[in-house]
C-alpha cells in the first residue's frame, strides 16, 4: 500500500505571506524560512511537504507574536492570514460575494475551498442550529488555533454578529471547531 505524501500547495503560502505579513518579516525569520526552502523573494513552489508548512507556521507565530503563548500566537497568525487575503485582488472580490450569499452558504463554500490548499484536507461541516456549526478538519500537523483564527476572522469579514470559534474536540487525526454567532 502506498504511503500518502501530504503537501500544501503554493497558494496556501500565498495566502499566509500577504503584503502586510511580508512587511513584518524580520531578517531572522527570513533566514529561518530560507533554511526550510521557502523564499519570499521569488514565486513559491507548486507544493511543499506538510512538515514544511507546519514549521513555517510555528516559526511565523513565534517571530511575529513572541509575546503570546503558542495557541494565541497561532490564532493571531490565522486571523492575519485572512486579513492579508482580504487585501488581495481575489479577497477584495470574494468577501463581498460571500457576504451577499450569507454566512451559511459562505461556510459551505469555505469548507470546500479549504481542501484546495493541500492534497489531504477533508472537512465535515455540520449545522447544529441556524447560527451554530461544527467544522471538522483532519488536520494533525499544526495547532488547531491557526484554523480557529482563520475561521474566526472569516466570520468577522462576513459581518456576522459576535462570532465565536471554540475547540470542541481533538484527537490524533484532527479536530472539530464549534462556530457560533448571534442572530
Amino acid at each position: 500500500m502506498a504511503v500518502e505524501t501530504r503537501v500544501v500547495f503554493g497558494s496556501g503560502f500565498d495566502a499566509l505571506f500577504s503584503k502586510d505579513f511580508r512587511n513584518r518579516v524580520t531578517p531572522q525569520l527570513d533566514q529561518a524560512l530560507v533554511a526550510l526552502g521557502v523564499r519570499l523573494d521569488r514565486p513559491f513552489n507548486p507544493a511543499y511537504p506538510v512538515e514544511t508548512w507546519a514549521s513555517v507556521l510555528s516559526l511565523s507565530a513565534q517571530h511575529l507574536y513572541a509575546e503570546d503563548a503558542a495557541p494565541e500566537a497561532y490564532r493571531k497568525l490565522g486571523r492575519s492570514t485572512v486579513v492579508g487575503f482580504g487585501e488581495t485582488f481575489m479577497g477584495k472580490a470574494l468577501f463581498p460575494l460571500l457576504r451577499l450569499i450569507g454566512p451559511v452558504r459562505a461556510l459551505d463554500r469555505a469548507a470546500r475551498s479549504y481542501a484546495s490548499t493541500n492534497n489531504y484536507t477533508k472537512v465535515l461541516l455540520t449545522q447544529i442550529t441556524p447560527t451554530c456549526f461544527d467544522f471538522h478538519l483532519n488536520e494533525k500537523h499544526t495547532l488547531p488555533e491557526y484554523d480557529m483564527g482563520v475561521i474566526e476572522e472569516m466570520l468577522t469579514h462576513l459581518h456576522v454578529p459576535s462570532p465565536r470559534v471554540t475547540l470542541k474536540t481533538q484527537d490524533t487525526e484532527g479536530f472539530t471547531m464549534r462556530l457560533e454567532w448571534t442572530s
